[in-house]
């Protein structure tokens, strides 16, 4: 994408562009961070019919919300983590709404953990980690991975996705209470 580019599809001056991004790179932090916004509303709206105090449910509706949004907007997701945009810290817009993203996991990881932390990985390393698990799946669907898990079937995005979130629950709540 280039800044003309940019204006011609947006209807205004060739100059219009530099005068508010200063630059490509400052364009892309904007679609991405813009991107990263509309991937938390997604998620909220998804949290919005869940029971504030289900943590199971509310850790399940932010990791397929992540998935959705990949799917539905790829090219997007694409960006968000490319790095064709260099120098991301110094565009305060992006930090704050990749930041807001990475809260709202965090959260519904808060809300699953049991009353000490789970091994030594702290809440944020534990985030990350459930991030990282959702990112794959989100990147391999987009990119129409078949991941085959038996022989004989091969699961649909959705399946997946709950093997995921089974999993990150799993290994959030922690060993078994033995009986």
């Amino acid at each position: 994408m280039s800044m003309r580019a940019a204006a011609r599809l947006a209807g205004v001056s060739q100059g219009a562009p530099a005068h508010h991004f200063k630059d490509r790179n400052g364009l892309l932090a904007a679609i991405a961070a813009q991107a990263f916004r509309d991937m938390v509303s997604l998620r909220m709206t998804r949290l919005d019919s869940v029971d504030a105090n289900d943590g199971p449910a509310r850790l399940r509706a932010v990791i397929l919300g992540y998935v959705e949004f990949a799917q539905a907007h790829p090219a997007r997701f694409h960006l968000m983590f490319s790095p064709q945009i260099v120098r991301r810290d110094q565009y305060p817009d992006l930090l704050q709404a990749s930041g807001a993203s990475f809260q709202l996991l965090r959260n519904a990881v808060a809300l699953i953990l049991p009353g000490a932390r789970v091994g030594t990985l702290s809440e944020e390393e534990l985030a990350f980690a459930v991030w990282a698990a959702t990112h794959g799946l989100a990147t391999l669907t987009v990119q129409g991975r078949k991941l085959p898990i038996s022989a004989t079937q091969r699961p649909t995005s959705s399946q997946l996705s709950e093997i995921v979130v089974q999993f990150c629950l799993a290994a959030l709540r922690g060993p078994a209470a033995p009986d």
